[in-house]
């Protein structure tokens, strides 16, 4: 039966041959009996070279076949009707098979595939592409190229705050958390050079702010998906180091950020760091097993505050890091005291021994 498909595809041309693979693709997956991993060798090949020829058009037999720009949004816009019909149990196996290999290329289709179900709202390939981010954890080069190509195309090139990007928490949370998560791993804010845009602060900040439940969402999901991370660290290490950074910027005389985008960034800073304290409230109060940060996390960040302060200091930016080391404690003091951290007595020790020996003096 799989042979027989695989020869009529072949004699099919786009979009007809696209149509076909994907519903056949969708039928056998969500059979009960068959699962991908445990076919016999043949058949998998048969439905790994399906996938692989008329939908990904990333073909092993010969010459690629290259589709122009209206067939790629034909073909985008029938895997999102793909996902949209697909029995439940069976939508992120399907997405796991066009997208589930590592560094094969199809970064940039997933990528294309994305900002359309962000435009049209197909919730479930935006849920999917959250697993399929979790899975492979933030710092991952495929994760990390993904959210830097959408930070670019809404945040970067789009000339104001892109009303597609303000909704999308309302619309799929589980995957604007993980993307503000590996958001702040590419974007640190450790200086000039991991300076995150000012429009995607913006709608950071004003996504957290608006919603307290926005950085569990990826915790909600432990109990299945065991691979998860949570936006606050990230978070957390913008809201220190942020004030000092801005300082800096805004003491040199050749930065390309100008006073006013300062002062916007700043205020944004301000109201996510209130943000930040109110989600840790929420977490324990709907008692959401602890994690959203640890110890390890708040250890680090201490550290990376230490590398930004710079010996003598103006006394502007010795204000600015009187802000961010009062952020970090009261951080530390609201995690622990609503129990939503991992308490490592090593890393609070290594804490400890920093505020006393390496951080400038606060009254905190």
């Amino acid at each position: 039966m799989s042979a027989d498909i695989l020869s009529r595809l072949y004699r099919l041309n786009f979009p007809d041959c696209t149509k076909e693979a994907l519903a056949f693709l969708t039928s056998f997956i969500s059979q009960d009996c068959p699962k991908i991993p445990g076919l016999n060798a043949n058949t998998e090949q048969i439905i790994v070279e399906i996938c692989q020829e008329f939908v990904l058009f990333k073909s092993a037999r010969g010459p690629q076949k290259k589709l122009n720009a209206v067939q790629e949004l034909h073909l985008l816009d029938m895997i999102c009707t793909c996902f949209s019909e697909a029995p439940e149990k069976s939508k992120y196996r399907i997405f796991n098979l066009m997208f589930g290999a590592r560094g094969d290329g199809t970064v940039n289709l997933l990528t294309k595939l994305l900002s359309l179900a962000m435009s049209v709202k197909c919730i479930p390939v935006l849920f999917c592409a959250a697993i399929w981010m979790q899975e492979r954890d933030s710092l991952s080069p495929d994760v990390k190229g993904l959210t830097q190509r959408l930070v670019s195309d809404y945040c970067i090139l789009y000339p104001e705050q892109s009303t597609v990007f303000t909704t999308l928490p309302s619309v799929s949370p589980l995957f604007a958390c993980n993307l503000v998560t590996a958001a702040t791993s590419l974007y640190s804010f450790a200086g000039a050079d991991s300076l995150p845009p000012l429009t995607l602060v913006q709608h950071v900040s004003e996504w957290v702010y608006k919603d307290n439940t926005m950085c569990c969402e990826s915790l909600r999901q432990a109990a299945i998906h065991s691979a998860y991370t949570t936006p606050v660290p990230g978070l957390t290490g913008w809201c220190v180091r942020g004030p000092l950074v801005c300082c800096q910027l805004r003491e040199k005389s050749d930065s390309h950020i100008g006073q006013a985008q300062i002062d916007l960034m700043l205020s944004c800073l301000d109201k996510l760091h209130l943000a930040l304290l109110q989600s840790l409230t929420f977490t324990a109060s709907v008692n959401l097993s602890p994690g959203l940060i640890s110890a390890s996390d708040l250890a680090h960040i201490a550290q990376t505050l230490q590398v930004v302060f710079r010996p003598n200091p103006s006394k502007l930016e010795s204000l600015a890091c009187n802000t961010a080391l009062e952020r970090l404690a009261q951080i530390l003091q609201v995690a622990s005291c609503t129990r939503t951290y991992i308490a490592d007595r090593g890393k609070i020790k290594e804490i400890e021994t920093l505020a006393k020996l390496k951080l400038p003096y606060n009254s905190y």
